[in-house]
């Protein structure tokens, strides 16, 4: 299995600007849900 051939089209899609969009609001909603500081994180 060519795993460049897998990862090539996920690549080009976050690198478009629809794809870099969806990506920051993902990554805002992670940051949302899992804070960094998170009581959790220190235990």
């Amino acid at each position: 299995m060519d795993l460049n051939a897998f990862l090539e089209p996920i690549t080009n899609f976050f690198a478009s600007e629809l794809g870099a969009t969806i990506s920051r609001v993902l990554h805002g909603i992670f940051q949302f849900l899992y804070p960094a500081n998170s009581e959790a994180a220190h235990k």
